[in-house]
């Protein structure tokens, strides 16, 4: 298993590394149409189209200040003194919307990325820790295969307890602010989130559960 330390990088700073990874891209891919991002979503230009191998494993030290950290195809964005400290804020669906005292040092994280060769990609954070309910912590992971029309109203960005496990919980169902969007020229599916533990692409979300919840955008 390939093992990476990555650092915290600025976001401006990652945007402009790595738009000449995505230039191309973004030159050839259509751009009429295409709405504005949500409120509080960072630019999807830290995404790249050549990444880690399907199993591997990073490191990252998130400081008070935030920041966005690429992670192979995948990123996630933190606004400062987002984190809760987990020592007092308690873990749990009862507390996502509870209020906590910021953490106040450099917390320490593991993500384990997977990819089930069919279009599904898994990052499972540890340690298990929840973020301000008023902050907008973001998740951009990048899918295995194409996002296009066929599609897009069965692909949701699911919360899964752990790494492997086979409950999956579509949250916008219940919370319209965790509701998926989808950048279909690029193929990537993004959301805010309320905590940390894993997230996976699916492809597969009946109909029913994700077509108030999926907004593709372009």
């Amino acid at each position: 298993m390939l093992r990476t330390k990555f650092s915290n990088l600025n976001l401006m700073g990652v945007v402009l590394i790595l738009a000449a990874c995505s230039a191309a891209d973004r030159a050839s891919a259509p751009t009429q149409g295409r709405i504005a991002m949500p409120d509080g979503a960072p630019s999807l230009d830290v995404i790249v189209n050549n990444s880690a191998p399907d199993s591997t494993s990073a490191e990252f030290t998130v400081t008070p200040s935030g920041g966005m950290f690429v992670l192979g195809k995948h990123a996630v964005y933190f606004p400062d003194h987002s984190i809760c400290d987990p020592a007092t804020s308690g873990y749990g669906p009862e507390y996502w919307d509870a209020p906590c005292t910021p953490l106040d040092a450099p917390i320490d994280f593991r993500a384990e990325i997977r990819s089930d060769g069919n279009g599904g990609a898994w990052v499972d954070f540890t340690p298990s820790v929840r973020f301000a309910p008023e902050a907008n912590v973001w998740i951009l992971m990048k899918t295995g295969r194409d996002a296009n029309e066929s599609n897009v109203q069965n692909l949701a960005l699911l919360w899964a307890p752990g790494l492997g496990s086979a409950e999956r919980v579509n949250e916008a169902s219940f919370d319209p602010s965790l509701k998926t969007y989808v950048d279909m020229q690029r193929s990537i599916v993004f959301r805010r989130i309320k905590h940390f533990s894993g997230y996976i692409v699916a492809f597969d979300v009946p109909v029913e559960s994700v077509l108030d919840e999926v907004i593709p955008l372009w």
